[in-house]
């Protein structure tokens, strides 16, 4: 939950927040709590909850909010079609959760399956979002979120107008993909950190399918990145970050389409720079 401050008029944080506490107090409609757990239970409440988002296939529908609590090992591919889906991290704030690499109770964490080598989220349906949970993706070649464009939604893949707010993501790849040329995304209050491999990219949208149209990247963090944004933008706007110049790229619109706005951030470099 956040910490409301403000005298007569909120600021465009305070708004953002007080959202994120609305979406935050509102009781899920699935529960999955992969260390309590078991996929063959209802997960309509709490103590009946799923193991896994994929033990949730059978109940997705538009609309429906999932909670989830605990430390999630699962590269999940969301189904093409099944749009406005919410995932919320039942936690104070997003963490991982983690001692050793087991589970220390609580939290909101999302980590790679054994052996995983994939995305840890691919979305495939519109109007996605995702709330207060920290994602780390171990895998050399694959983000912690994908982003999939190949046509016209229900029947083809399409993860436009996607929401990021209130998490954390961090890995040995990428942040966030959106390679296919996704519109419409929206990440929000979020934090990305530790993509400090070679080439790594916290979110690179290079284009494709799609054309990348009106992102809005708001009261963001990124720090200890080789790079930070990478991105064929179109009418894009960036604004109430703070942005700590990458080791190879900060902010990169090459082929893009004006104009973008770059506006009301903090970086630690001149201007010139």
């Amino acid at each position: 939950m956040y910490t409301i401050t403000g005298c007569g008029i909120f600021s465009r944080t305070n708004i953002s927040n007080i959202n994120a506490n609305f979406a935050a107090v509102s009781s899920p409609d699935l529960f999955v709590r992969p260390q309590s757990g078991n996929d063959a239970n209802s997960g309509l409440s709490y103590t009946s909850a799923k193991a896994t988002l994929a033990g949730c296939a059978s109940l997705l529908k538009p609309g429906i909010v999932i909670g989830i609590e605990g430390v999630l090992f699962e590269n999940y591919t969301a189904p093409v079609g099944v749009n406005d889906v919410t995932l919320v991290g039942l936690a104070n704030l997003p963490r991982q959760a983690t001692t050793s690499g087991v589970p220390n109770g609580g939290g909101a964490t999302w980590l790679q399956a054994t052996g995983g080598t994939t995305a840890l989220l691919t979305v495939q349906a519109q109007g996605w979002t995702v709330r207060n949970i920290y994602f780390n993706n171990a895998a050399t070649a694959a983000p912690c979120i994908d982003l999939v464009t190949v046509g016209d939604p229900p029947t083809q893949a399409d993860a436009a107008h996607f929401t990021l707010d209130g998490c954390i993501l961090t890995g040995t790849d990428n942040g966030l993909d959106a390679g296919d040329g996704t519109t419409f995304v929206r990440l929000l209050n979020s934090t990305f950190f530790g993509f400090a491999g070679a080439g790594d990219i916290a979110i690179n949208a290079a284009g494709g399918v799609g054309t990348l149209l009106d992102w809005r990247i708001e009261n963001c963090k990124f720090f200890n990145n080789v790079s930070n944004i990478i991105a064929a933008a179109s009418h894009w706007t960036i604004t109430g970050c703070m942005i700590e110049a990458g080791s190879t790229t900060t902010i990169d619109f090459t082929n893009g389409t004006a104009p973008n706005y770059v506006v009301g951030n903090y970086f630690n470099i001149a201007a010139a720079d």
